[in-house]
């Protein structure tokens, strides 16, 4: 049985790759806003943690919740190496931005 998680985390793992680089190459390319790629990012990201409790039997919540915790802290430390100076994001997830997590 565990083999067949790790084949199925290798598969999950390779298609969220692809479906970063089709992404990446459409912002590139101009095709889409870097707005709407990064939704697209963030709304795959939702449906593959759901997917992925729903396989392991645990609830969905608290693996969601971690998964949009994990994107706020991302996107903040991304959005800070690019815009040095800029304040980042807001509220207690500013400070886990910074490396001061609780």
């Amino acid at each position: 049985m565990a083999a067949d998680r790790d084949g199925d985390d290798a598969e999950l793992l390779e298609r969220l790759a692809m479906a970063k680089k089709l992404l990446q190459r459409a912002v590139v390319e101009g095709e889409i806003e870097p707005g709407v790629a990064a939704a697209a990012c963030a709304e795959l990201a939702g449906e593959y943690a759901a997917m992925f409790a729903a396989e392991r039997g645990l609830l969905p919540g608290p693996v969601l919740d971690e998964v949009a915790r994990l994107t706020r802290r991302r996107g903040a430390a991304v959005h800070h190496a690019l815009a040095p100076g800029a304040p980042i994001g807001h509220g207690r997830d500013a400070s886990r931005a910074n490396g001061l997590e609780h």
